[in-house]
């Protein structure tokens, strides 16, 4: 008690509560700038299913403004000109986003996909008519294995780097002094991190015949990537399917490999993975 009335006592407390004082508000920081969740909402069903969050900004998905700029900034990766849709993305007039693709702010604006990347249809009578968009319809002109290897391509890349990376991004946002150190010293080196990672979790591809548009390989990036089971050769590639009518197929032989018969377990399975 003697020691706390003194002059170094008092002292030793100030500087402890100075110091936590700093850690509590650097903290908060950290979180108001890296975790901070906040919530996205859609009137219309149809741009929830096209644009709304299904929970995969967070593991799945990019920097919002990071990915933005990468085609600008790589565009020798893309299968011709036009951004992301040269890869058979669709992208309505005045939509922030692609279809099948959502914006969410965790921490930082964040990037995901949705089921509607892969389960969206497109028409046009003629050439020049705009596409008119089928929800839930099967995304037949997406070349998913071209938009995997495009991320993985452009995160080895040696000019993915923080000037690099902050330069294309200054065209299209002007981020805080704060955004742009959280940016050039965790967010973009991370980014490249997973980029690389990517490329490792989907060498399996070049193994395999190329899948072709509005096809996928549903099964192998599970066993492979998830469950992380060895490379057995196998051949998974399917069309992309549309998500109407399910009713006409209870009973049938379905998944792939037709080993279920449950609708139910089917359509889960489809949504989890």
């Amino acid at each position: 008690m003697r020691l706390l009335n003194s002059k170094i006592g008092r002292i030793v407390i100030s500087v402890a509560l100075v110091f936590t004082l700093l850690v509590g508000v650097g903290g908060s920081i950290a979180w108001y700038k890296l975790f901070r969740e906040v919530p996205t909402y859609y009137e219309s069903p149809a741009d929830h299913f096209k644009y709304g969050s299904i929970g995969a900004e967070a593991t799945q998905g990019l920097p919002y403004w990071l990915w933005m700029v990468l085609p600008r900034l790589f565009p020798e990766y893309l299968p011709g000109a036009g951004g992301y849709t040269s890869l058979g993305i669709t992208w309505e007039p005045g939509e922030e986003l692609p279809i099948g693709f959502s914006k969410k702010t965790i921490g930082f604006p964040r990037q995901g996909i949705t089921c509607a990347l892969c389960h969206t249809a497109t028409y046009h009578k003629t050439a020049e008519d705009v596409p008119t968009i089928i929800p839930t319809g099967a995304s037949s002109r997406f070349n998913l294995q071209g938009y995997i290897r495009f991320l993985s391509n452009c995160g080895e890349d040696p000019r993915f780097n923080a000037d690099y990376i902050l330069a294309g991004i200054s065209y299209v946002r002007n981020l805080s002094l704060l955004d742009k150190f959280l940016y050039r010293y965790i967010i973009i080196p991370q980014t490249k991190k997973a980029l690389v990672e990517l490329q490792d979790s989907f060498a399996w591809m070049d193994k395999r015949p190329e899948q072709g548009l509005g096809r996928i390989a549903p099964f192998n990036p599970v066993k492979f990537v998830v469950l992380g089971l060895d490379d057995d050769g196998t051949i998974g590639n399917s069309d992309m399917m549309p998500l109407w009518n399910q009713k006409l197929h209870k009973d049938f032989a379905l998944h792939w490999d037709g080993l279920e018969t449950s609708l139910t377990e089917t359509t889960i399975a489809g949504a989890i993975g």
